[in-house]
């Protein structure tokens, strides 16, 4: 999908036709410029936005990542985007979902481009060596039960990372990667189409085989790995991800470990 008569710009109207009958195409909220497509998104969900609302911008001045970090977010050059989604399942089985966008954007990617994107545990998605992208997800449970998630992704397309200050790890981008640019309508077209493909089959309860896809796009898995938690580090070698998203290690005494969250690293 390269056709787009100009790269350099989202176009809502080009996406929603090429979606055509996809949950997605009548529920779309494009900005130039928004704080965070999540909190955006966060507030028309409270007011009761429909299942498939996506919410893009051209630019963020207030991204967000994971445990609250800031997201470099120039503009007219990524994918930054939240969807809303109202599924039925139980919070501890919510981190499928973010399984489902990693998927997702690995298959779009490599449609568009040939690369190959690998995953890092927890919502990480790598290329080279070097971070492509990122996503934040977040729920709201009302009597014990998953009122809405919000799925948001913030992908590097066609953006050099040298040309920006405030980049404090390894970055890069699709375009750094393969050398050339490539249509950001036609790469949102191909993640939100294989989203919902996974997606109906969480729904239908058919979750192994997103699991064990999961973790063979996993960059950690028999290597060597430190993991920072906020009671110190950690040292193993990383085994898999289990049901309900933690990481499972094998410490140096030959012991399985479970942990629910921290910062993750390769040991070369």
């Amino acid at each position: 999908m390269t056709d787009d008569k100009n790269l350099s710009s989202l176009q809502p109207d080009i996406i929603r036709n090429k979606l055509g009958q996809s949950i997605f195409a009548p529920n779309i909220v494009f900005h130039e410029t928004v704080d965070s497509t999540s909190t955006l998104l966060k507030d028309l969900a409270a007011r009761g936005a429909a299942e498939g609302t996506i919410v893009i911008a051209e630019e963020q001045t207030g991204g967000r990542g994971r445990m609250g970090r800031a997201w470099l977010s120039p503009g007219h050059s990524n994918l930054y985007l939240s969807l809303l989604l109202r599924p039925s399942v139980r919070p501890d089985q919510v981190f499928v979902l973010t399984m489902v966008m990693a998927l997702a954007t690995i298959d779009g990617v490599g449609a568009v481009s040939g690369l190959g994107p690998m995953i890092k545990w927890p919502n990480d998605l790598y290329a080279g060596g070097r971070k492509l992208g990122g996503i934040l997800t977040e729920l709201s449970v009302k009597d014990r039960a998953v009122e809405y998630v919000i799925l948001g992704l913030g992908l590097n397309v066609n953006w050099n990372p040298g040309e920006e200050r405030g980049v404090i790890y390894p970055t890069t981008s699709v375009l750094k990667e393969t050398g050339h640019k490539i249509s950001r309508n036609g790469l949102l077209v191909e993640i939100l189409i294989s989203f919902e493909d996974y997606y109906g089959r969480v729904l239908a309860g058919s979750i192994a085989e997103i699991y064990d896809k999961w973790n063979e796009r996993s960059m950690l898995f028999g290597k060597p790995v430190e993991i920072k938690t906020t009671d110190g580090s950690l040292f193993g070698r990383a085994l898999r991800i289990d049901r309900k998203g933690a990481l499972v290690i094998e410490d140096d005494n030959g012991k399985e470990r479970t942990i629910l969250s921290g910062d993750v690293s390769v040991k070369f």
